[in-house]
């Protein structure tokens, strides 16, 4: 694991349990199907007014469709239930917090390595 967090955003809040899914979700979805070690990086930048949160892994990815699905509470791929619910629940929680103007973006896509 690789953990990287600027020094200005140390004092930022972070939501209850919004990093945690992100991570478990890294390591149960994305690296449990590698034949070899993976690798999960999570990076804290100041942007501007804003502090971005980036959970990465090296993993085996996902369709981006059923990311889509998933964080709009669409039908669900039986497979991937745990990390849509865990997912959802995060997009949910800060965009109730936060507004909603702000919230996940998952960047993926069905091949090994992708993040």
């Amino acid at each position: 694991m690789r953990l990287r967090v600027a020094p200005e955003v140390l004092p930022v809040a972070v939501p209850f349990l919004c990093l945690q899914p992100l991570v478990e979700n890294a390591v149960r979805h994305g690296l449990q199907d590698r034949s070899e070690p993976g690798l999960i990086t999570i990076v804290a930048e100041d942007a501007g007014a804003d502090c971005v949160i980036n959970v990465e892994d090296d993993g085996v990815g996902m369709d981006p469709e059923d990311v889509r699905r998933l964080l709009s509470g669409g039908d669900r791929p039986l497979a991937d239930e745990a990390a849509g619910i865990g997912l959802a629940n995060v997009d949910d929680r800060l965009r109730q917090v936060y507004g909603d103007e702000y919230g996940l973006a998952v960047e993926t896509g069905p091949a090994p390595g992708r993040r």
